[in-house]
């Protein structure tokens, strides 16, 4: 019998050349060998550099250009590849019958940006316009568009792989809002069409370093955060990576300050990769991000931003250790830095936010995540620490004042997990439990359970230490680690 190749396995096994058991969540290969299990999901991949690329291969005859349109021979990978599919249909009460705003044409899409879309593209175009752009966003709302509205959507009004990108996340969440299984059928579709038209994009080194070019690949990192599948790598970081790529190519962030948009782009790029620092405990894929002085750009917003500048230098300080026998330990530049944002913290004056009572209360609760995040990293502490206890009562406190309709809701994800992982009282355990439901009943992101249900398992971990190595055992569990080895993935945490 001929030797055939196997393509399925984890891509650890898959990259050496072995054969794979395929155990999840990770093989038994890569458990026995102490490898980082790579997963099993489709792998992004970013050719960052035409120049490493060698020689150009002549294409086979048989070989043919695919249209956007030709869905039938895409490849799975190529220079990138597909997205995380769309999201098992949830079960809860959707609406039961058609909305009027489903059907009308919003009078934010001009005639002209939706005069090539078919009715079914027009309804979803209007609904990510008035609908899902709004529940994205994590800024105060005023009498102004929000900056997703003011900037992507203007952006969009030419066919391209933004708009395919934006019209599949709006397919994805009408799709669970409405029970309308068609739906998934719509969001495959454009974003199949997506991945094609950037990679057309991307082969052409002046549109690859353009705005909508950016920002693409920047909606499809935010797509993958709210719509992935429960066991599916999300390989979120491959699109923070590409996206590095396209703003180095640009000239780093100095060239990508010189409009509103580019400054919105660069801030949710800046939001992701310092989040995405701390899931993967890691550093932020930029040494700095000078430029990014308010989320999404809004300047009301820059009490949270300085904390995040924080929290990069936190995952700096990850690595800034030590060997001393079988013993990882701080450096001595580490002891000094942790201390040095411990007083920055602590005297962070954040009075001017006070006639604005909900991004006060967000911001206080960032601040107090951060606090807990600097004594793990630096300390290696957590509950039942009284340090970390007291930051953990005053987080959550924060988090619960703040209504769970209001938009800086979106931006509690990484305070609530942060805070509720480390919550041993039994009643802010519950009250955890409660506000990502409250959460996921307001927006319907499927992101929002997969969460919850990784605070669980930071809370069957932490109670098991405890019980086999009491409160200092417990103090010791890192709950990103427990994600990271259990899961083979990171939090969802922006």
């Amino acid at each position: 019998m001929p030797h055939s190749r196997v393509r399925t396995g984890c891509w650890t096994c898959r990259d050496a050349g072995y054969k794979c058991d395929e155990k999840k969540p990770h093989c038994g290969r890569c458990v026995r060998l102490g490898l980082k299990c790579q997963g099993y999901g489709v792998r992004l991949k970013w050719r960052i550099a035409a120049t490493d690329a060698g020689p150009e291969k002549r294409p086979r005859k048989s070989q043919r250009k695919t249209s956007p349109s030709d869905t039938s021979n895409v490849s799975p990978i190529s220079d990138i590849a597909s997205i995380a599919s769309a999201p098992e249909r949830l079960e809860y009460a959707g609406y039961d019958a058609a909305q009027p705003w489903m059907f009308s044409l919003s009078p934010m899409v001009s005639s002209s940006m939706a005069s090539d879309l078919p009715p079914t593209d027009q309804r979803l175009l209007c609904y990510w316009v008035d609908q899902l752009s709004s529940l994205i966003s994590v800024t105060p709302r005023t009498t102004n568009p929000t900056p997703f509205q003011l900037h992507l959507t203007s952006m969009a009004c030419n066919y391209g792989a933004l708009r395919s990108t934006i019209l599949c996340m709006a397919a994805n969440h009408l799709a669970l809002v409405s029970n309308d299984a068609s739906l998934r059928v719509q969001a495959y579709r454009h974003q199949r069409n997506a991945i094609l038209l950037l990679q057309n994009l991307i082969q052409d080194p002046v549109e690859a370093a353009s705005e909508p070019a950016l920002a693409t690949v920047l909606m499809m990192q935010v797509s993958a955060r709210l719509f992935s599948e429960e066991d599916e790598e999300p390989h979120v970081a491959n699109h923070l990576a590409g996206a590095k790529a396209m703003i180095v190519r640009r000239g780093n962030l100095h060239a990508w300050s010189s409009s509103s948009s580019a400054r919105f782009l660069l801030s949710l790029f800046a939001y992701h990769d310092i989040l995405s620092s701390v899931s993967l405990a890691s550093r932020p894929l930029l040494e700095n991000h000078n430029e990014f002085d308010g989320l999404e750009g809004v300047s009301s917003m820059r009490g949270i931003a300085k904390i995040l500048h924080i929290v990069a230098q936190i995952s700096e300080m990850r690595h800034m250790t030590i060997l001393n026998g079988n013993q990882v330990l701080p450096s001595k530049e580490a002891l000094l830095l942790g201390s040095r944002l411990q007083q920055l913290l602590a005297e962070m004056d954040l009075s001017g936010l006070a006639d604005n009572p909900d991004l006060y209360y967000t911001t206080q609760a960032y601040r107090h995540s951060a606090f807990i995040y600097l004594y793990r990293v630096w300390l290696g502490i957590g509950a039942p620490n009284p340090n970390t206890l007291q930051h953990v009562k005053a987080c959550i406190n924060y988090i619960e004042k703040t209504p769970v309709h209001s938009p800086l809701v979106s931006a509690h994800i990484w305070p609530l997990f942060s805070a509720g992982c480390e919550a041993i009282d039994s009643m802010q355990r519950q009250m955890v439990r409660d506000r990502f439901a409250a959460m996921f009943r307001s927006r319907k992101f499927p992101s929002l359970r997969r969460v919850m249900r990784d605070v669980e398992d930071v809370w069957v971990a932490k109670d098991m230490e405890q019980m086999m190595a009491g409160e200092d055992g417990m103090s010791r569990v890192d709950c990103i680690q427990v994600i990271l080895r259990s899961r083979g993935r990171e939090v969802d945490l922006a």
